[in-house]
């Protein structure tokens, strides 16, 4: 049994495993994921007696790993590397004897028992016929075998896998993880470090993430594993689609905003210009419980956020782009507007919010995973009823909108209030030039109708020396709002 408590470790400064909690028995398998720099190299390392200044406490069969010989430590804890790249042409069975090492005097060698000790571990991954041939001429998935084998053959219990399928094709991701799969049926406890989810799900009896240095989920994978945590880890959203053998995690691919010079400059004249954060703040107003400290999820340049000041105790402006909290900072804040950075869909404040705005942004089931879990009282969407591409002549614009969400909701059974605003959403422009370049990265027209030429007749001419051209956009946005408590528990399964 491996027992790690309160586990700190730091290379110089830079402090890696912050409090690490961790515990495996015996027949189990658990999977240690997290992104690159998480910690878990270094976890490795630090149980298996490679960094010897950690803080905290590492035990293996109740033995501090501290007090243990390198000979007494190679009894009770295997290393299963990536990849082994061998200098001579040692044939499996050489390279597996070298587990029995730590049996030996410092000037014998491998013996009658200890050739049999290596072919037994060669039998029980089911490759004893590779005994007599070259390591190197083996394939990367009978080389990850033979190492496994080599571990077998020092006969500890405690197996560290270090992605072990990481330089593998797909067929020996899965027989690797399969013949380890079958070792804890037979009392061994592995530990394995992996950068696929999907495979933690599969054949993981525990999960445990790792982010920041600390751990972010420990438990059975269809427990610890959800959307919230793989944006956490891993900065990037994914599905669980539930199949008639097992969950599917799944990457989305979203278009992200990209938070150039020019659409900063278009987005804050907008906001300044057309009224829309005053117009959607005075009506959120009317629904958001007094006094509230309100998170406005997804904020961008912080538009609403500054609107909602006025109204609200406090207003946590999040967002994952550090463009947009930087243009935030910049400008003159109200003392009660907090800009934050980070990704709501996935975060889990100090403490939780009174309210939440999504607007524009996030889908129902992001939406509601993440109210279900940072915010106490009333949660608001705002979505755009229409699919009409504003910037775009005849086009639809297919997404999840104001209809779709009151649809999921009603599915879910949550109950909601909602209106419609009619806003002013258009954008103003300082010239035509100006107006020609908004237009060549936000239309789906033919490029050669973008000319500020051709623009001229779609803008309205305004007499104001700043922005003398404007595209107005009058749009229906959808406002709707219910309580955080509504929603189920098991959101984030679905």
């Amino acid at each position: 049994m491996l027992e790690v408590e309160h586990l700190c470790f730091s290379y110089g400064k830079r402090e890696v495993l912050r409090g690490v909690d961790l515990r495996a028995e015996p027949g189990e398998l658990v999977f240690v994921l997290g992104a690159n720099g998480a910690g878990k190299t270094t976890l490795f390392r630090c149980i298996l007696g490679l960094l010897p200044g950690y803080q905290g406490h590492i035990r293996v069969d109740g033995c501090d790993v501290s007090s243990l010989t390198p000979r007494a430590l190679a009894k009770k804890i295997a290393y299963i590397p990536q990849t082994s790249h061998m200098i001579f042409p040692y044939t499996a069975l050489e390279l597996v004897l070298m587990g029995t090492n730590h049996r030996l005097g410092l000037f014998s060698a491998p013996g009658r028992r200890e050739r049999a000790i290596a072919m037994e571990a060669l039998e029980e991954l089911g490759i004893a016929d590779y005994a007599h041939r070259s390591f190197a001429e083996l394939s990367g998935g009978e080389q990850q075998l033979v190492l496994a084998a080599r571990a077998l053959a020092q006969q500890a219990r405690l197996l560290l896998m270090d992605e072990p399928t990481s330089a593998l094709d797909f067929g020996n991701q899965v027989r690797v993880l399969e013949r380890v799969s079958a070792l804890t049926l037979r009392g061994y406890t592995v530990l394995l470090s992996c950068h696929n989810p999907q495979h933690a799900m599969l054949y993981a009896q525990r999960v445990v993430a790792l982010h920041d240095g600390r751990v972010a989920a420990d438990g059975p994978p269809d427990q610890a594993l959800d959307e919230a945590l793989m944006r956490k880890l891993y900065g990037v959203p994914a599905r669980f689609v539930r199949t008639g053998d097992g969950v599917l995690i799944a990457p989305v691919r979203k278009s992200i905003v990209l938070w150039t010079p020019d659409m900063v400059r278009f987005m804050a004249d907008a906001i300044r210009v057309n009224g829309s954060c005053a117009a959607m703040a005075a009506a959120l107003s009317q629904v958001l419980p007094p006094g509230a400290r309100v998170c406005d999820a997804g904020c961008g340049l912080g538009g609403l956020s500054l609107a909602l000041a006025p109204y609200c105790r406090a207003v946590v402006a999040a967002d994952l782009s550090a463009e947009a909290i930087r243009h935030l900072e910049a400008q003159p804040l109200p003392p009660n507007v907090e800009p934050r950075r980070c990704d709501v869909l996935a975060d889990t404040p100090d403490e939780p919010y009174d309210a939440m705005v999504f607007c524009f942004f996030g889908r129902t089931d992001e939406i509601l995973s993440a109210a279900r879990r940072q915010c106490t009282g009333t949660v608001a969407v705002l979505k755009r009823c229409g699919r009409d591409h504003r910037f775009s002549r005849g086009k639809d614009h297919p997404r999840q909108g104001f209809e779709e969400l009151c649809r999921a909701l009603k599915e879910r059974g949550i109950p909601y209030q909602s209106r419609v605003l009619e806003l002013d959403m258009g954008q103003p422009f300082r010239s035509l030039e100006d107006a020609a370049v908004f237009f060549r990265t936000h239309s789906r027209d033919d490029p050669a109708e973008l000319t500020p030429e051709a623009l001229q007749s779609r803008l309205q001419r305004r007499d104001d020396p700043e922005f003398p051209w404007y595209f107005p956009v009058n749009e229906p946005i959808g406002l709707l709002w219910f309580q955080a408590c509504e929603i189920p528990d098991k959101e984030k399964e679905r």
